[in-house]
């Protein structure tokens, strides 16, 4: 894809809650009491930041820049499916454009495969098919230096989820998705998959979820010798009780070693009223800023799902959600012509904030929120700072959840700001991460480079 036409469009793949269509939303889960019960602790906090092959090009923000001391593990975005064959492509675009009902549909190779980082030959790498280069090159470099840092290939996203409907449906191509998933995983070096199908829409969807994920494990499982050093199956879930509540949480959760939480996108644009993005908890005092919340969902994955605490990543957003021409949350608004970081309307990278005008921030730690509000020009934007991530961090640890996850880590600030870092401290520092083994052997990927370690790097 060409990352300077699609920025915008690819960034809503993180998406918890479906943007595209203004849908009347029920009433926010009934509030647990912040009182819930202490779960156990598991050993060794998740840190899952996801990155998007686009990063290198608006933001200038490479694998090189990635925290990898505070990540557990990185996943990259995205991998695509063709519809028709139901395998798992990373390539180039059709003539330099984004089809949806293309059946060759797919994502950056030059970004992917081929982008010359320094030190690499501009001309070789661009012409190379023998070795592989770009993002995918220096992530496994990153691995080397990192040994604690897993890397994953994330598929699908919102935006190529509709490619995959047809796939899902059919035995015969889910069988194909998973042989061409485990051929890329292995060819460009990855630790594991994440499966970002938004959304499951029926019983049937499900039942067919819960089989491709069988068979991913089960492909995963037999590349690993006598059971040590598995590959990584995880699933990126939604937050909406309209969207989870067609899952099936018992037969996914077998076969996944985590999940993570798409615990933002709460409120944009798509909404009637101005509200609260990522809050923890919903709003007694004013229930219309806070039409979803964490909490609710978290708890309905644990008591309902009976997904265990520590396999759950809870995901927080590094970037806002901004309301013009309101009077504060829970407030009509008109975002007609409004502003965002790299002309994404009404969203705002973390790293650009505050705005002028915009630097008295409120908190509201009943919720678990926070958002800055300018009198003056009556704007409105929601987004976490180090001390709501902190609060956020807390109350994780206090559910006993597995980690926390960002989308995504190239909007994040740097030093004290960092919310990347301010959540690694909340859970102990680098020191309190898990602190399992990557891998660097991969002898039957195409790359010549790859397969022999990337000697001399």
């Amino acid at each position: 894809m060409l990352c300077k036409n699609f920025l915008s469009f690819i960034f809503l793949c993180g998406s918890a809650v479906s943007i595209a269509f203004a849908e009347k939303r029920p009433p926010y889960y009934p509030t647990v009491p912040h009182s819930s019960a202490v779960i156990p602790k598991g050993d060794g906090k998740r840190t899952v930041g996801y990155m998007g092959n686009w990063d290198i090009f608006a933001r200038k923000y490479f694998v090189t820049d990635v925290p990898a001391s505070q990540l557990t593990h990185l996943i990259y975005s995205f991998g695509s499916v063709n519809n028709v064959t139901g395998e798992v492509q990373v390539a180039q675009p059709l003539d330099g454009k984004f089809i949806l009902t293309d059946t060759r549909i797919l994502t950056d190779e030059w970004a992917d495969l081929q982008y010359p980082y320094p030190g690499d030959n501009s001309s070789i790498a661009a012409a190379n098919t023998t070795n592989v280069y770009g993002n995918i090159k220096q992530m496994y470099l990153l691995k080397k230096k990192n040994r604690s840092l897993k890397t994953m290939l994330a598929l699908l996203g919102w935006g190529l989820s509709p490619n995959f409907v047809p796939v899902l449906a059919s035995p015969t191509l889910r069988a194909n998705f998973v042989s061409s998933a485990i051929k890329v995983m292995t060819d460009l070096g990855f630790d594991g998959l994440d499966m970002d199908y938004e959304y499951i829409t029926d019983a049937t969807e499900a039942a067919n979820m819960v089989s491709l994920l069988k068979d991913l494990r089960q492909a995963m499982d037999s590349l690993s010798t006598n059971g040590s050093s598995p590959y990584l199956l995880s699933y990126a879930s939604p937050a909406g009780a309209p969207k989870y509540s067609l899952m099936d949480f018992q037969g996914m959760d077998k076969h996944l070693d985590f999940w993570n939480f798409m615990g933002y996108d709460y409120a944009g644009s798509w909404d009637a009223v101005s509200g609260h993005a990522s809050n923890v908890f919903g709003s007694k005092d004013n229930p219309a800023s806070t039409q979803f919340n964490t909490s609710s969902s978290i708890e309905h994955y644990i008591r309902v799902g009976g997904v265990s605490p520590s396999k759950i990543n809870l995901g927080m957003p590094l970037y806002a959600r901004s309301f013009s021409n309101t009077q504060g949350p829970g407030k009509a608004y008109n975002n007609t012509g409004a502003a965002g970081s790299f002309d994404e309307a009404a969203t705002w990278d973390y790293k650009a904030l505050p705005l002028p005008g915009s630097n008295a921030t409120v908190y509201n730690l009943d919720i678990g929120a926070s958002y800055s509000y300018d009198p003056m020009s009556k704007l409105m934007i929601s987004f976490d700072t180090p001390k709501n991530a902190q609060f956020k961090a807390s109350w994780a640890q206090k559910m006993g959840l597995g980690g926390a996850m960002w989308w995504e880590i190239s909007q994040d600030q740097s030093g004290k700001e960092s919310l990347i870092g301010t959540v690694v401290e909340t859970f102990g520092g680098v020191q309190a991460l898990e602190k399992s083994l990557n891998h660097l052997d991969y002898p039957t990927s195409k790359y010549e480079n790859l397969r022999r370690g990337m000697p001399g790097c």
